[in-house]
């Protein structure tokens, strides 16, 4: 039983730091209006940060809900060159070419200028 306590008190020791350092996880979330009632709510979050890679993509996960149905796909956003961004995956129901540009022109504002 001392064994595991030990690696126990190892474990919170090595992770405390990591922690620490851990930065504040942005987010993005945008209501398409739509006729009448109706909205598509879009919502974006970095899958792993990767400011250790600086000019690397964000690879970031997009989520839109409402009238115009589901849709799920990662986004490789590549802020140095915009027209390198690509769509790694993304659901069947709905394609990336639902995503309004406000989505993208969003992303672009918290990922690439934040």
């Amino acid at each position: 039983m001392k064994i595991f306590r030990t690696c126990i008190g190892v474990a919170f020791t090595c992770a405390t730091p990591l922690m620490s350092e851990a930065q504040e996880a942005k987010s993005f979330a945008y209501t398409q209006p739509m006729e009448g009632v109706y909205a598509q709510y879009w919502t974006a979050q970095e899958l792993a940060v990767q400011d250790a890679y600086a000019g690397q993509p964000h690879r970031l996960y997009v989520e839109g809900q409402g009238k115009l149905g589901e849709f799920h796909g990662i986004l490789n956003l590549d802020c140095t060159t915009p027209r390198f961004s690509t769509w790694l995956a993304q659901s069947e129901y709905l394609s990336s070419d639902a995503v309004p540009a406000e989505v993208i022109n969003g992303l672009r504002v918290i990922w690439c200028e934040g």
